[in-house]
């Protein structure tokens, strides 16, 4: 009988405690209503500081997004080492990458954010919620806390990941951190809204090239730096999958534009491009934008087993095309960034 009555006891303390957290709501219960907002809402403008800690150096992001039901995405994404902005943009005419400092854009057909979204994006948080069923849930200064795995296909060493959001389920804070709890990549929103009004052209290609210009500053104070044109060095990524080596580098002509091409072979066999091409917009039949920290990149699947990952960097625009894992592609694009052309 005392056992029994301890039982109940025990009982009756949890029900409490979890009332005290979430009221008379259960963990599934604020899931399922934060499922439910994201079905109810029109859209949402967000703006947050974005801090990458996977590099040598932290980087850190302005990021602000503006999202419109059904598919209408704005992110715009300025650097604070770089003082340079760039917009990833869907309408109804696609996506595009858009580099306004150069007038410079990649426009391709993608089912972008579904495949891929990343942690700035509202649903992605909200996605990563209610799709782990071992998420864990706690209140923390009359914010929910949920625990979550990460599954972000570009880099496999992020395997958890916090995310803070108020009563009315905005998020205010998220963390992703690796298997030793290390936290990798944090994101703070300093405002976020439901359902805002748009101006009717706020999601339109031209308009976002110009206001962008002139409305962020740029390295030097010119509202909008020319193009770097000429020749440059050849620029060696600083980052070689083990099992490979380089075998070549030669001067050739692609799409009538001066390019150097530097052949690795081994475990994987690729090819890196580099040159200053001449046209405005560049075009892709299927992509997806992929963050590579210092900029964005253009991730193409060629074939079965290989890949296209195309990016800017000061003018110059680099091709990787070879057999490499995504995670792979994404380390030697990164190591390009810093290093000086020979």
């Amino acid at each position: 009988m005392k056992r029994g009555i301890l039982w109940l006891a025990l009982l009756l303390f949890l029900s409490v405690v979890s009332a005290g957290c979430f009221g008379t709501k259960t963990p599934e219960d604020v899931v399922g209503d934060l499922s439910s907002n994201l079905d109810k809402i029109s859209g949402y403008k967000s703006n947050a500081v974005l801090t990458l800690q996977t590099g040598s150096t932290p980087q850190e992001y302005d990021v602000q997004v503006w999202y419109e039901k059904p598919t209408k995405y704005r992110v715009a994404l300025t650097s604070k080492q770089r003082n340079i902005t760039q917009i990833i943009l869907r309408n109804d005419e696609g996506v595009f990458v858009l580099t306004p400092h150069l007038n410079k854009s990649f426009r391709f057909q993608s089912g972008w954010p579904e495949n891929n979204g990343p942690l700035y994006l509202y649903e992605t948080l909200v996605h990563s919620i209610v799709e782990d069923n071992e998420r864990q849930l706690t209140m923390e200064n009359k914010q929910y806390v949920f625990e979550v795995k990460a599954n972000y296909s570009g880099n496999r060493s992020l395997s958890k990941q916090k995310i803070w959001m108020t009563e009315d389920f905005k998020p205010t804070r998220a963390e992703i951190m690796d298997g030793n709890m290390n936290t990798l990549v944090q994101i703070k929103f300093s405002d976020f809204t439901f359902n805002p009004e748009f101006d009717k052209d706020a999601f339109d290609k031209d308009r976002n090239m110009t206001s962008a210009i002139t409305s962020v500053p740029t390295i030097g104070g010119a509202n909008k730096p020319k193009q770097p044109t000429g020749q440059f060095g050849v620029i060696e990524p600083t980052y070689m999958p083990k099992g490979v080596q380089q075998v070549g580098i030669e001067p050739v002509k692609r799409n009538g534009e001066q390019t150097i091409v530097l052949e690795y072979k081994g475990e994987y066999n690729y090819k890196l491009m580099e040159a200053r091409p001449t046209a405005a917009t560049v075009s892709y039949e299927q992509g997806m934008p992929l963050d590579l920290e210092y900029t964005i990149g253009v991730l193409t699947q060629t074939s079965e087993n290989k890949r296209t990952l195309t990016w800017e960097l000061d003018g110059v625009e680099f091709t990787l095309i070879g057999d490499l894992p995504e995670e792979e592609m994404v380390n030697i694009a990164k190591s390009t960034y810093g290093v000086g052309g020979k």
